[in-house]
């Protein structure tokens, strides 16, 4: 069986826009968490288990 493209619908292109803006909002809410973790933490050992604790990781550009 073959697979066609087609074209997007009006519904389909709303619905990417949709997922890509929430996209966008849960990595500035992941930044956002990791520079508050980042000041309120008392060493470089709490900062990774805090971030942990989040499912973020150490190391990432915020």
């Amino acid at each position: 069986m073959r697979s066609e493209r087609r074209p997007l619908s009006a519904e389909t292109s709303e619905f990417a826009r949709a997922r890509v803006s929430a996209e966008e909002g849960l990595r500035t809410q992941q930044a956002h968490a990791a520079r508050t973790v980042a000041v309120h933490a008392h060493d470089v050992d709490d900062l990774r288990g805090l971030l942990a604790m989040l499912g973020l990781e150490a190391g990432t550009s915020v």
